[in-house]
């Protein structure tokens, strides 16, 4: 098939033309089953009560394993300090780090504040509520769906490519080392895709222990790359739709048009209708954008501090540049820079649309408006000098300097512990 018949059937699939809600559009579909999965879907603000319950004790029931899964790996590395290699040690430690930025997100699903900006995201604040107010709203919407449902696949696919990578390649590794043949090499262990102290050695040195352990960790990798790339999702398509509003905002001051002289009484009264849905639409942004902050703070925070560990430990085992590093941490050294590098992008973008609407404020014809609206002009131009970002820990607006300051320190760590594995 050509890229043209790919992107045509795509297109097809995934039209929702007739949808009746922003529920219904296949690529929340695709973000709530991915949730769902992990008990942090806010079922009940969409009036599903029960299945909220059940998800909710699941919820609870991967906390306890997010809990437990780092500790058992630093009792590992506890019990191995005189025998584990630094590369075998920084794979426990990059698992670790993984799960406990997963745990974050666990709880953070059980806060209202996120559940209730969900609900505000789908059932008030997406683009598709506000469609038919005008055309260009409704090219804003297009285009920004067509984004959505283009990222939505690619993450989730780039999640299924990491995460089968990662847990089967030693798997692969295992077959080919004869593992599982009758005549299996002596003194040697099972691979696993996470290693942590089970009580016995017998999940590492023995067949039916290996299954045992390699079935544990196969739900135990979905879950956890899943509850990494899922909320990376969500926190990005919100983005979007916030950049739509911003795309909105600025046509609409764009649309009131200079003349000679002074408007009439009849055009100052169309400018004053047009300035009051300005206003109105402007403090409706920052309000929502204000609830992310709310919401999202913290999960910023601990990302930004774990991609500082991840990025790092990543760039360590890849350094090896033998095909089994490659191939079980090539994918995840590039998922989580490529995360890093487009949720800082993400909002970057919605910092630059900011100032752009604060330029189109600073441009409108206020000195043909009468004194009125003139009023309503500076109290806009006020709002609009308060940059639109999201903060990490509610102080840190995160964007490129963010990530270019995350990146730095990254390179800087690898440099050294990368000698620290030369000497030893």
């Amino acid at each position: 098939m050509t890229v043209t018949e790919v992107f045509n059937s795509l297109k097809r699939r995934f039209d929702d033309s007739d949808a009746n809600s922003p529920l219904d559009f296949k690529y929340v579909s695709i973000l709530r089953f991915m949730l769902s999965s992990i008990g942090c879907w806010p079922h009940k603000q969409f009036g599903r009560r029960w299945l909220d319950f059940i998800l909710s004790m699941y919820n609870v029931l991967l906390i306890v394993v997010a809990i437990a899964l780092p500790t058992l790996g630093a009792i590992y590395i506890w019990y191995k300090r005189d025998t584990i290699s630094f590369f075998d040690m920084g794979h426990v430690l990059l698992c670790m780090f993984l799960e406990l930025l997963f745990l974050q997100r666990l709880i953070m699903a059980r806060t209202v504040k996120y559940r209730e900006i969900l609900k505000d995201y789908l059932l008030e604040f997406h683009l598709f509520h506000f469609k038919n107010r005008t055309q260009y709203a409704s090219k804003v919407h297009t285009q920004i769906h067509n984004m959505s449902v283009i990222l939505t696949l690619y993450m989730a696919c780039q999640m299924f490519c990491g995460m089968s990578l990662f847990t089967f390649m030693p798997w692969y590794n295992n077959y080919k080392n004869g593992m599982f043949g009758p005549d299996r090499p002596a003194n040697r262990t099972f691979e696993q895709a996470v290693y942590f102290h089970c009580f016995t050695d017998d999940v590492y040195t023995t067949l039916k222990g290996y299954w045992i352990l390699f079935a544990f960790n196969i739900p135990t990798a979905w879950n956890t790359s899943n509850g990494l790339v899922a909320f990376d999702l969500l926190i990005c398509l919100i983005i979007f739709q916030i950049w739509g509003h911003l795309k909105i905002l600025k046509h609409s001051l764009l649309s009131i048009v200079p003349k000679d002289g002074v408007y009439t009484a009849e055009e100052n009264m169309r400018v004053r209708e047009i300035l009051k849905e300005i206003v109105d639409h402007h403090k409706f942004v920052i309000k929502f954008v204000d609830k992310c902050s709310e919401a999202f703070s913290e999960e910023l925070f601990v990302f930004y501090l774990m991609m500082q560990l991840l990025t790092c430990t990543c760039l360590i085992e890849v350094s090896s540049l033998t095909a089994d590093a490659l191939a079980k941490y090539g994918p995840l050294t590039v998922v989580n820079h490529q995360q890093l590098i487009q949720v800082s992008i993400m909002f970057e973008i919605i910092g630059t649309k900011s100032e752009q609407l604060m330029d189109a404020v600073y441009a409108l014809p206020w000195q043909c408006m009468d004194t009125r609206n003139r009023r309503t002009v500076m109290i806009l131009l006020q709002r609009a000098q308060t940059p639109i970002t999201l903060k990490a820990a509610k102080m840190v607006p995160v964007g490129l300097s963010t990530m270019t300051a995350v990146l730095k320190t990254s390179f800087s760590y690898y440099m050294v512990l990368n000698a620290v594995a030369g000497e030893r």
